[in-house]
């Protein structure tokens, strides 16, 4: 009788303990799942700025002209005169004036579109809409960068404001992705010329 009731807290033990060592492995398992999604995260994520990368643009692109029922476009968006703020303010200014407008492009991002980093001081979004959409989204995020004011720490003095050029271009029949980026680089491009701080369209 001893041995019985002795094999059954043995076997009631065990079963615990195996309990105890699923529980811990799931708890692993969920452990390391998140670990793998954060990591597939970062990996679409522009380390400076928080927005997505050329990754990301890349792959919403394919995604967007695989679905030839749904309106799409594109806005490209280049900073105004990036180059001469590095330049006289420094690559650590420069580079907080990135990560303030990635914020100001986060705030008039749709919920259905990705606001990226596409290179530089280059930014773009992938609307799901016509080309009006788009247009409004760049307009909105043009006068708020207008905001974005530089000032010296000393007497928060303004020194400088941040401007940038839009081009908008929506996807047309049979077209290809880089004819797509063709575009609106090309009426980015005019923005430019035309004195730039506004927003053209294809």
């Amino acid at each position: 009788m001893k041995n019985l009731i002795k094999t059954t807290k043995d076997a009631s033990f065990l079963a615990n303990e195996f309990q105890s060592q699923l529980q811990t492995a799931e708890e692993e398992i969920t452990a390391l799942k998140q670990q793998l999604d954060q990591r597939e995260e970062d990996a679409y994520l522009d380390a400076l700025t928080k927005v997505g990368n050329r990754r990301a643009f890349d792959r919403r692109l394919v995604e967007l002209f695989q679905d030839t029922d749904m309106d799409a476009t594109l806005v490209l968006v280049d900073l105004d005169h990036f180059k001469n703020l590095n330049d006289t303010y420094g690559h650590l200014m420069g580079d907080k004036v990135l990560q303030g407008v990635a914020k100001v492009m986060q705030k008039t991002c749709p919920d259905s579109a990705l606001a990226a980093r596409y290179g530089g001081e280059e930014f773009a979004f992938l609307i799901q809409g016509n080309a009006d959409a788009g247009a409004r989204v760049a307009e909105q995020t043009r006068q708020l960068l207008g905001k974005l004011l530089l000032r010296k720490k000393s007497d928060g003095q303004v020194i400088d404001n941040i401007t940038a050029s839009f081009g908008v271009a929506q996807r047309t029949a049979g077209e290809y992705p880089e004819q797509l980026i063709e575009r609106a680089d090309k009426a980015l491009y005019e923005a430019k010329e035309a004195g730039r701080n506004r927003v053209t369209m294809a």
